[in-house]
């Protein structure tokens, strides 16, 4: 016979239809106890939320507490320190400058009138100075001076005392002062020409009796004010040595009314 299997009986209860959820119909609300326990986790969730807040303000806190107590502390003297180092800067630079490129005279006297009067404030170049002590070292004996240039020096007898004057003949040249004239002898005028200054006063004559061949390393200087007793200069005390020079007079600053910059003067003859 043929084996048959009989169907097992069903023990799982079987949900008739009011128990099932029908399309469109919304899920039961929770029990008053599942309602309660659910509000007392989300509280104890956001007390949660609320204490890491604060743990992580407090964390930023310390933090920043700890930066600020890294940070060195701002020198007490820091301030002057900068202060002392600009004024360090400052000074060196002035010294550099009055030293080896520009400085200020004022003229004391009446030696270069009509040109130049006392209290004329000027501005001297010191840069062919500068070339020059470096040129020297090389073998260069004369500074780069041109006829007609007004030198500021020392004086020869009195290095403390400061002139100015204009250089009237270079080195290697004969210079002569005859009837009130200077004649300069060169390669490039071996029979000599006449100076026409038309910076002196042609009310006065040049004094003086001149006949010297001028030094290599110096030069022979003249104060414009021809006047008796107008100009104490190389005429007197002789040649001007090159090392005595300061500076090449450039600039008039004062008087107002005067200013202007200090050009070489033209010798028709030259």
């Amino acid at each position: 016979m043929d084996e048959q299997i009989e169907p097992q009986e069903k023990s799982e209860t079987l949900l008739s239809e009011e128990d099932l959820l029908k399309p469109g119909t919304s899920i039961k609300p929770q029990s008053e106890q599942e309602h309660t326990s659910a509000e007392a986790q989300a509280q104890a969730a956001k007390s949660d939320h609320l204490q890491y807040n604060k743990d992580l303000e407090s964390l930023k806190e310390s933090v920043s507490s700890d930066d600020q107590l890294n940070q060195p502390e701002p020198k007490k003297h820091s301030i002057i320190k900068e202060l002392l180092i600009w004024a360090g800067v400052t000074i060196a630079i002035i010294f550099i400058i009055q030293n080896f490129i520009f400085q200020a005279f004022y003229v004391s006297g009446s030696s270069m009138e009509p040109d130049f009067h006392n209290n004329d404030y000027l501005i001297i170049s010191k840069i062919p100075i500068s070339i020059f002590y470096i040129t020297h070292l090389f073998g260069q004996k004369n500074m780069d001076i041109h006829r007609g240039d007004v030198l500021i020096f020392r004086y020869p007898n009195a290095p403390e005392t400061f002139f100015i004057k204009r250089a009237i003949a270079l080195p290697g040249e004969r210079v002569t002062l005859k009837n009130g004239v200077y004649t300069i002898y060169n390669k490039e005028h071996p029979g000599g020409f006449a100076l026409k200054e038309d910076y002196v006063d042609p009310q006065y004559v040049t004094q003086g009796d001149i006949d010297e061949i001028i030094e290599q390393g110096k030069v022979f200087v003249s104060g414009d004010n021809r006047s008796p007793g107008g100009s104490f200069d190389s005429r007197e005390w002789g040649q001007l040595p090159q090392g005595n020079i300061t500076g090449f007079a450039i600039l008039r600053l004062l008087p107002i009314n005067s200013f202007e910059f200090i050009s070489l003067p033209t010798y028709p003859n030259q």
